[in-house]
């Protein structure tokens, strides 16, 4: 007999026959139609998941002039759900539709979409964070040529042990409660080598910059002085104290698989390879990965060695931000 688990309420809605159709349209449009181009400058996120791109939203969210709501996966051609977008981004349903139904192009809904969004706080920038937008890097640059991307990097044999564990949470009556996940370790590892790898493709455009997770941590003021200066904005101290910012789209009940975005940045959540990882999975990432791992920087070559779990500095929520 199966055991009997409670059953997770349904925070956002799944795509209907109207989000279905207009996705089938757009995608055909994509194909024989040239389709919007933005004159804005938009901001996009991108990277492996559990590689600190939702640390990187909370962030750039903090800044006066840029607005970063939550992760919506617009730039995946011919995704649309205008109920997750309604929750989520806090429009009426019928509103998105209509937004949807109006407009000639997946592209143009959502410069659309994220233009009245951004001027609903008064910012003049909007930015928009899906660690897919990673390989969805040509759509972005036909459609949005003046924006910027920001390729999220973090050491990979941390992403690994994350992507174990993802999704972390549920919220079931307004507590959270303990998802038990165990993913296989493989596909997580291959996960993060086609993400990285894709986006390193772009290495040495203008229009591109990597940001690795553990300088982030470990020199938070200097790497994003540095950061908005790629993106051509002033630097404001006030992106520091992204923590301290209370608004809806950090709400952990509405977003729980992130609820850490309220905390300030610690680095217990660097090099948990060493306690999570055991000889043997050490050795496979080291034999599946190692060449990617050396190539953006996290070991001097493929001779680092494997050895015992070991006692690190730890924290039940150990992988807070990402």
């Amino acid at each position: 007999m199966g055991i009997l688990r409670e059953k997770k309420p349904r925070i956002t809605p799944r795509p209907d026959l109207f989000d279905r159709v207009m996705g089938w349209k757009w995608r055909l449009k994509n194909y024989f139609v040239a389709g919007h181009v933005s004159d804005g400058a938009p901001v996009m996120v991108g990277g492996c998941p559990r590689s600190g791109t939702t640390l990187m939203r909370t962030i750039l969210d903090t800044h006066p002039n840029i607005c970063c709501g939550p992760e919506s996966s617009l730039m995946r051609l011919g995704a649309l759900s205008s109920g997750k977008l309604a929750v989520r981004f806090d429009f009426p349903r019928d509103y998105v539709r209509t937004m949807a139904r109006e407009s000639h192009s997946q592209a143009e809904f959502i410069d659309r979409f994220f233009l009245e969004y951004r001027s609903r706080f008064g910012k003049p920038r909007w930015a928009e964070k899906s660690p897919r937008n990673v390989l969805r890097l040509p759509y972005i640059r036909k459609h949005f040529p003046k924006s910027r991307f920001i390729h999220m990097i973090r050491d990979g044999r941390d992403v690994v042990c994350s992507l174990r564990t993802h999704p972390r949470f549920r919220v079931i009556n307004g507590e959270f409660v303990d998802a038990n996940t165990w993913n296989p370790i493989k596909p997580c590892i291959r996960r993060w080598v086609h993400c990285v790898e894709t986006g390193l493709a772009h290495r040495g455009e203008p229009w591109y910059t990597e940001v690795r997770y553990e300088d982030l941590i470990n020199d938070s003021e200097g790497t994003l002085r540095r950061l908005f200066e790629f993106l051509e904005e002033d630097w404001d101290p006030a992106v520091l104290d992204f923590h301290r910012v209370k608004s809806e789209s950090r709400d952990v009940v509405k977003f729980p698989q992130n609820p850490e975005v309220k905390r300030p940045m610690y680095t217990s959540a660097m090099g948990r390879w060493r306690r999570d990882l055991t000889i043997d999975e050490q050795g496979l990432f080291k034999a599946m990965a190692s060449d990617l791992l050396v190539k953006v920087g996290y070991e001097k070559d493929d001779q680092w060695e494997v050895g015992p779990a070991v006692d690190c500095e730890s924290d039940s929520d150990s992988d807070r931000h990402t």
